[in-house]
């Protein structure tokens, strides 16, 4: 499914910035200064506005984040689904007042997912529904992205042909401009 994912032009596996990193350990805040400067940069606003970040090894303006569009069309909750012919991969996701958790959006082995279920009931996560993502979900989101990047290419295509009127207007302008000044 991941597969179908990337060939659909959705990313999975991207970092996720918390909201506030100021009580965060050293550490993690030199490693996330790193992944700042060596990973391409994704914004989303919430509902009440505010600005969140997360990066990505592909750089490609053709990708469009999974996470963001799970969170906009489902909204809050824990997502999962099976990954792999053997099970043994899960995919998930946990949104959580309408940001995306540092950490989530990834494919991790079905033994580490099952022990997360587990500590999530006890978490501050305990309110969230667990929701398997069907297959029709994520055709549909991956036909919503198919969509938006057909208009990204057509507003990009008319935006080339404008330019490119524009330029051989002004040079036809400018040709019989000279034209009239050289006789």
């Amino acid at each position: 499914m991941i597969k179908y994912l990337s060939d659909n032009n959705l990313l999975t596996g991207l970092i996720w910035e918390p909201e506030n990193i100021g009580h965060m350990g050293r550490n993690y805040q030199v490693w996330i200064n790193k992944i700042r400067r060596t990973h391409g940069q994704l914004v989303y606003t919430t509902q009440d506005g505010g600005l969140l970040k997360g990066y990505s090894e592909r750089r490609s303006s053709d990708f469009e984040p999974f996470a963001i569009h799970v969170k906009n069309e489902y909204g809050d909750g824990v997502y999962f689904f099976n990954d792999g012919k053997d099970g043994e991969d899960v995919y998930y996701l946990i949104i959580s007042n309408d940001r995306i958790i540092s950490g989530s959006d990834k494919v991790v082995k079905k033994s580490f997912f099952d022990s997360l279920m587990l500590d999530i009931k006890e978490s501050v996560y305990s309110g969230l529904e667990i929701k398997e993502l069907k297959e029709q979900w994520i055709e549909s989101i991956a036909l919503v992205c198919h969509q938006r990047q057909s208009i990204i290419k057509r507003k990009q295509k008319l935006f080339v042909i404008g330019v490119a009127v524009v330029g051989i207007f002004l040079l036809v302008l400018m040709a019989i401009l000279l034209n009239m000044m050289l006789s």
